[in-house]
């Protein structure tokens, strides 16, 4: 599988990338070069192969969530670049 200059053009768009056009060429054969290699796991005898499992389970502790009020938002605010009426003010990244 090959992407075209305008199929890793169209991604970069999506993910709000700008590429030059030395760029786009080297994205383009970058993730073609990657494609090629996963192509070639397709090649591998895998029959009678186990899938990979841990020899030994391990179990992962969740703590609770507990609501704790944060009491000087005005300190948090301060580390923000812009504020408008207690809250960060962050440009508009979906259209209407």
């Amino acid at each position: 599988m090959k992407l075209s200059d305008d199929e890793v053009l169209g991604i970069a768009t999506e993910a709000r990338l700008r590429l030059s056009n030395d760029e786009l060429t080297k994205a383009v054969q970058y993730i073609n070069n990657f494609l090629a290699m996963l192509d070639r796991f397709k090649e591998l005898d895998l029959e009678g192969v186990e899938p990979f499992c841990f020899a030994e389970t391990t179990e992962c502790p969740l703590r609770d969530d507990i609501l704790a009020p944060f009491g000087d938002v005005k300190a948090i605010l301060d580390e923000g670049p812009h504020r408008a009426a207690g809250y960060f003010q962050v440009p508009r990244i979906m259209e209407e």
